[in-house]
C-alpha cells in the first residue's frame, strides 16, 4: 500500500493491512515520515506482520503549493519504491488510497506488468475542494474531477466507505461492478465495547465533550467553541481535542476571544491503541462536520468509536450519518448551527436519563457498525481480485505481496 498519510495513526490503512497480514498475505505499506510522543519513528520497520517503508516526507499544513510538492514527491518517490518492491518479488496487487486520487499513477510500472490497481477513495475531492470554496464550476474543480475520472478508469478496481460514496461514483460513470465497498467502521479490538454507566455523567461539577480527529474547515471545531460561549456559567464545559489540523490555532484564538480557553485541553496526536483510554476519560462526544456537498457524503467513524466507549454522542444532522445512525441514538443538532448545538449539551447535561436511554438504543446497531462485521467482506473482495489461486488454495495460502499508496 502507498499512502500520502502516517501510518501507525491512519486507523483505516491499518484495520486494511493487518487484515491482509493476519491471514498470511505480505503486506507493504508505503507511508510518510511520522513523530510520535516517543520521537520519530524508524524509516523501515514491521507492524503487527506488516512492512512499513517510510518515505522522507513529512507532512506539513500549508497552502496549495505544500500539498501540491507533497502529492507530487509521494507519486514520484512513492512510484520508485513500488517498482523497487516489484522488480525483488513480482506485486500481485498495489492499492492505493486517496487523496489524490492521482497516487494510482505510482503504481503504473506494477500495473503494466500484469499487477491490480485498486484504488481507495476516503474522500471524494471535487466535493471536499467545493465544500471549502463554494465553487462548482472552477477550472480546478474541473481538473479535480478529470483527475479523479482518470484515476478511477486505471484502477481495475475502485473501494470506497459507504452507500452514498457508491451512489456518488455511479453518478459519475464508475461501473456499479467495478465499486466495492468497505466501509470505514472501527475495529473492536482496539474499541472494545464498554458497559453503559449505571449513573451518568461521572461528575457533577464538569462536563468533558471530546473532540477526535483532524481540525480542519470542515470540521468546524470553531463552532463547539461558539456553543461553550453559550453556555458558560450554565454548564460547566471542559473541551478536550485529541488531534491537529491547519485550523487549530485558528480555533484557539476563538476560544481566547470568547473567554473559553481555559476550559480546553489539547491531547494532540496519539496512536490508535491509546485512542480508546482517551475516549473513556470524557463523558460526551462529538463531532462538528458541515453539511452540503461533500458534508451529506460524509460518515464519522469517531462517532462509532464514541459509542463503543460507553460515550452519548452529538453530532450533526446529515445525511450519511442518519442513513446509519436514527434520531433516538444520538443527540442531532442542525448543521453549522451554534444555538441548535448549545441546546443538544444542554439537553445532555440536564436528562441523564435520556443519555442513558440512548446509548442502550445506540448498542443495537455497534455489531453492524464495526471492523468485524466488514472484514470477512474484504478478504473475499481480495480472494476474488486475486482469481483462481486464491479460490483453489484459500486466500491465506499464499504470500500475495501488496503495495498500498494512501493519504488521508
Amino acid at each position: 500500500m502507498l499512502a500520502h498519510t502516517c501510518y501507525l495513526t491512519d486507523a483505516r490503512i491499518r484495520r486494511e493491512a493487518e487484515a491482509l497480514a493476519g491471514n498470511g498475505l505480505e503486506v507493504h505499506v508505503v507511508s510518510l515520515m511520522e513523530e510520535m510522543r516517543e520521537g520519530r519513528e524508524p524509516r523501515e520497520a514491521i507492524h503487527n506482520g506488516v512492512h512499513i517503508h517510510r518515505l522522507h516526507i513529512r507532512r506539513k499544513r500549508g497552502n496549495f503549493l505544500r500539498y501540491l510538492f507533497e502529492y507530487f514527491m509521494t507519486v514520484l518517490l512513492g512510484g520508485l519504491k513500488l517498482a523497487q518492491l516489484h522488480l525483488r518479488s513480482r506485486l500481485d496487487v498495489v492499492h492505493v488510497h486517496n487523496m489524490p486520487d492521482i497516487l494510482v499513477l505510482a503504481g503504473i510500472i506494477p500495473r503494466l506488468s500484469g499487477s491490480r490497481l485498486v484504488l481507495d477513495i476516503h474522500d471524494p475531492m471535487p466535493e471536499l475542494y467545493m465544500s471549502w470554496h463554494q465553487e462548482k464550476r472552477s477550472l480546478v474543480v474541473r481538473l479535480l474531477a478529470l483527475q479523479e475520472m482518470v484515476s478511477c478508469w486505471l484502477a481495475d478496481r475502485v473501494v470506497s466507505v459507504n452507500e452514498t460514496m457508491r451512489e456518488n461514483l455511479r453518478s459519475k460513470g464508475v461501473a456499479d461492478d467495478k465499486i466495492f465497498i468497505v466501509h470505514n467502521f472501527p475495529d473492536l479490538s482496539h474499541f472494545q465495547v464498554c458497559d453503559i454507566p449505571k449513573s451518568w455523567p461521572p461528575s457533577q461539577n464538569r462536563l468533558v465533550l471530546l473532540y477526535c480527529g483532524t481540525i480542519t474547515e470542515h470540521y468546524d471545531l470553531g463552532l463547539a467553541v461558539k456553543a461553550m460561549a453559550r453556555l458558560n456559567g450554565e454548564v460547566p464545559i471542559r473541551l478536550k481535542i485529541m488531534g491537529d489540523g491547519n485550523k487549530l490555532a485558528e480555533v484557539l484564538d476563538l476560544a481566547s476571544q470568547l473567554g473559553v480557553r481555559d476550559s480546553i485541553e489539547l491531547v494532540g496526536r496519539v496512536p490508535i491503541e491509546q485512542v480508546a483510554g482517551e475516549m473513556r476519560k470524557a463523558d460526551v462526544g462529538i463531532s462538528c462536520h458541515r453539511d452540503g456537498i461533500f458534508g451529506d457524503l460524509y460518515f464519522s467513524t469517531k462517532i462509532v468509536e464514541y459509542l463503543s466507549q460507553g460515550l452519548p454522542v452529538i453530532s450533526p444532522r446529515t445525511c450519511t450519518i442518519r442513513k446509519y445512525l436514527p434520531e433516538d441514538c444520538l443527540f442531532y443538532f442542525e448543521p453549522g448551527n451554534e444555538a441548535s448545538l448549545a441546546e443538544a449539551i444542554r439537553l445532555v447535561w440536564h436528562n441523564p436519563a435520556e443519555v442513558i436511554k440512548r446509548l442502550a438504543e445506540s448498542r443495537k446497531s455497534l455489531a453492524r457498525l464495526s471492523w468485524q462485521a466488514e472484514k470477512d467482506r474484504f478478504l473475499g473482495f481480495y480472494a476474488e481480485l486475486l482469481g483462481d489461486a486464491a479460490a483453489t488454495h484459500g486466500v491465506a495460502s499464499k504470500p500475495w505481496r501488496l503495495r498500498n499508496d494512501e493519504q488521508r
